[in-house]
């Protein structure tokens, strides 16, 4: 009987032995398991935040300037960047469809599939001369500017024509000429003997300048001009300045605000109105040449805001599609004003006796 339970107990004993060794081994196997997992799911999320989410690694993005644009995107593919948004640019030296910027700069550090945007060149804009002969140099001027143009040398011949009368131009009028390109200018210079020094007209009632001016041989050209509050019938302004030396058949204009019609109210001042004009563009324009004009009820134009074409970092980022353009206008009576792109008409708007801006064009 005592040999019986002792063989029962040492089976016992062996068997939870048996289940406790097992038991531990089944814990050690699932616990490796479970580590493994643990391993598998930390390093694909490494993978996901890094490479997925964050765009890969880093690299420094090359320099595409002075490049072809062909030869651009692949050495941004090298890098294991992105050719991104192309905007197109005149340029006076860099070639058609070569970069003239970027962004981001070449030197900076970069996600792998960051993309690069780039200004393309499309060369040089060829436009046609306008026609200056016999036009007066102020007008030659303001009309180079505005057909996109730069104002070259200027030379004087005497000629038995008004002074400062443009006599011939280089390149003649419809010739092919860059964007921005100069004009040059052959001028009269009227005839030998100076005539004197011109007068201060300046407050004199038109009525007597003719008197003012008797004997000295000029033509004399009046513009009427719209400004509140200035008296009517009396000289503004002058060209050319006071103690200016003048010459025979010199053009000699002035500005002056004419007196108001009976009908306009007995003599009591016209009323002013003010209003803002906004002008959206839909384009990026820094590249662009923007001039707005106001001309009053008069036909008197005058050009209230300006820019020229621009590329660095700052135009870039300030003149970019669906910016607007905002100009305060004073008028009387009506007006219109007039954005233009380029040299080319691109919107009007008419202002009438303190009524919202209205589009016409």
């Amino acid at each position: 009987m005592g040999r019986f339970l002792l063989d029962t107990f040492s089976e016992t004993v062996i068997s939870f032995v048996y289940f406790i060794l097992h038991f531990m081994a089944w814990c050690i196997q699932w616990s490796l398991v479970l580590a493994v997992f643990l391993l598998v799911m930390l390093g694909t999320g490494y993978y996901t935040y890094t490479f997925v989410l964050k765009g890969g690694g880093h690299v420094s993005v090359p320099n595409v300037v002075d490049r072809p644009i062909t030869e651009a995107a692949m050495l941004l593919t090298e890098r294991g960047l992105e050719l991104g948004k192309q905007v197109q640019a005149p340029h006076p030296t860099i070639p058609e469809y070569y970069v003239i910027a970027q962004r981001p700069s070449a030197g900076r550090v970069a996600r792998e599939g960051r993309r690069v945007n780039v200004v393309v060149s499309r060369g040089q804009d060829y436009l046609r001369a306008p026609d200056l002969t016999g036009k007066m140099l102020e007008d030659a001027r303001r009309e180079i500017v505005a057909s996109g143009f730069r104002v070259g040398s200027l030379a004087r011949i005497e000629q038995d024509l008004p002074r400062d009368m443009v006599v011939s131009q280089d390149p003649a009028p419809g010739g092919e000429l860059a964007d921005q390109g100069e004009i040059h200018l052959l001028v009269s210079a009227g005839s030998e003997r100076p005539s004197a020094l011109m007068p201060d007209l300046r407050g004199l009632p038109v009525g007597d300048i003719k008197k003012a001016l008797e004997g000295f041989e000029v033509t004399l050209v009046p513009n009427e001009v719209d400004i509140p509050g200035a008296t009517p019938d009396t000289v503004l302004a002058q060209n050319p300045a006071p103690d200016t030396l003048i010459y025979q058949n010199h053009v000699i204009t002035y500005d002056f605000v004419p007196s108001k019609k009976e009908e306009e109210g007995e003599g009591e001042p016209e009323k002013r109105y003010e209003a803002t004009v906004r002008h959206q563009m839909f384009y990026d324009w820094y590249g662009r040449e923007v001039r707005v004009d106001v001309v009053d009820r008069t036909g008197n134009r005058q050009t209230v805001w300006s820019k020229k074409p621009e590329f660095d970092a700052a135009a870039q980022q300030t003149y970019v599609t669906g910016t607007a353009i905002r100009v305060p206008v004073v008028y009387v009576s009506e007006a219109m004003v007039e954005v233009y792109v380029d040299g080319v008409p691109e919107a009007s708007y008419l202002l009438k006796e303190g009524n919202p801006p209205v589009k016409t064009h």
